[in-house]
């Protein structure tokens, strides 16, 4: 297999001596002489037919076996046959090859477009290669999106043009998504990885902070409670901004005035704790310096700022006052951004849509991870994912679905994605909130 794997380029100028059908021919050949040579020798033993029958019977069952092995084998080296023989499909069909007559006036090929394929059977993921050798193939190997999704009758999922070659990704496998259940006990996790569903993992030391936009309906509210969860279950301090008092700032109930802040005043005076304790842990790290750590390193926990409708805040501005709070408001959620990280000092920034005026583009950018639930506008994915946003989008069909972007993932582009599904006969958010307060009230 390993041998195989160096050869998973398709090249019209190649010849492949293995194919899926001589693969398949094979396979019953190996075991139809294996059958006989077993037979054969059990046939010349000379011994009683009592001792025989055992035999037969051994026979049968190691027959049995390698037919097993065989298939199994046959069936991982399939895969990459008949991809192999899709993309030489591709290329001969599209005539991304040249030919010349030999001297006895047979056509043949002289130079061909090639393509390189990798595999991942665990995440069902197929990369293919296109490369970019400067020839006349260089730039139709460029569009061979509708091309390559049609032989391999999957959808792309992105498509990345690199200096020497092209990244077309497809997945055959859905992704699962993560559903919620009531645990009625109290995790405490010791790392800030967070399982996302839908194979994202999330980490706001390698990615910090986030934005996630979604209108009524999205599953917004859902995915932030989620988040709330999974922040208290890593010891971390959470503090919640909910300028309509909605389901967030009911919160307060459970978490206390001092956590939740719904007045343009409280949440000020939330912003403010945070960054005075931002600040604080920085000149605490000053003073117990040590070369390339962070917060963790001094084995102080986290602080998440969750700021939900900044919209709906910035909007509140109807006076002098009031648009003097919004200033200070906004000038404490820049410094989190900008400077938050190394002191374990993160945010989540929510809005039913992102616009320019709600964060500028150098703020939006900073926001590590970026998510938008629901259906939404290519201008809207656009305010999320600035130039991240993918060039074909699919229509948003499931509650709590959309796209995200991560970045760090090694993706160019925004994946769909979706988000994990609460059942409220399964899962009482409530109930499991109320593990974790009780050194918070």
């Amino acid at each position: 297999m390993k041998l195989f794997r160096l050869r998973t380029v398709a090249d019209l100028k190649r010849n492949y001596i293995l194919s899926s059908s001589r693969l398949k021919v094979t396979t019953w050949l190996i075991l139809g002489l294996l059958v006989c040579i077993l037979l054969t020798v059990i046939a010349n033993i000379r011994a009683p037919d009592l001792i025989k029958i055992p035999l037969f019977i051994l026979a049968g069952f190691v027959i049995y076996k390698f037919h097993r092995q065989l298939k199994y084998f046959r069936y991982n080296l399939d895969y990459y046959l008949i991809i192999r023989e899709s993309l030489l499909y591709v290329l001969h069909t599209n005539h991304l090859y040249t030919t010349y007559k030999d001297s006895s006036g047979y056509e043949k090929i002289s130079r061909s477009a090639i393509l390189q394929y990798e595999l991942d059977k665990q995440k069902g993921h197929i990369l293919i290669k296109a490369l970019i050798t400067g020839d006349e193939f260089s730039k139709k190997v460029q569009s061979l999106d509708d091309v390559l999704a049609g032989v391999l009758e999957l959808e792309l999922d992105e498509k990345i043009i690199r200096p020497s070659f092209v990244e077309y990704h497809f997945y055959y496998k859905k992704p699962n998504r993560l559903v919620l259940q009531s645990r009625n006990q109290k995790q405490e996790i010791d790392n800030l990885d967070i399982d996302l569903g839908y194979g994202v993992n999330y980490n706001p030391v390698k990615c910090p902070h986030i934005l996630v936009a979604g209108g009524t309906g999205s599953g917004k509210s859902v995915f932030i409670s989620f988040l709330i969860l999974e922040f208290l279950k890593r010891q971390s301090t959470v503090y919640i901004a909910d300028p309509k008092n909605s389901d967030l700032g009911s919160l307060a109930y459970y978490l206390g005035d001092k956590y939740v802040a719904t007045t343009p005043n409280n949440i000020a005076r939330i912003v403010r704790l945070v960054v005075e304790e931002m600040q604080e842990r920085y000149q605490y790290m000053r003073d117990n310096f040590q070369y390339g750590t962070n917060f963790a390193d001094h084995e102080i926990n986290p602080v998440f700022l969750v700021f939900d409708e900044i919209g709906a805040f910035q909007a509140s501005g109807t006076d002098k006052k009031s648009k003097e709070i919004i200033v200070e408001v906004m000038d404490g959620i820049k410094q989190i951004i900008l400077l938050g990280r190394q002191a374990g000092i993160f945010i989540l920034v929510s809005a039913q849509q992102m616009r320019a005026e709600t964060l500028n583009t150098d703020l939006r950018d900073n926001l590590g991870l970026r998510i938008a639930l629901g259906a939404n506008s290519s201008e809207g994915y656009r305010m999320v994912f600035g130039s991240a946003t993918p060039d074909n989008l699919k229509p948003i069909e499931v509650k709590g679905a959309g796209y995200l972007y991560m970045q760090g993932s090694g993706r160019e582009n925004a994946q769909y994605w979706e988000s994990p599904y609460l059942d409220t006969k399964q899962f009482n958010f409530i109930s499991e909130l109320q593990l974790y307060l009780e050194e918070t009230n």
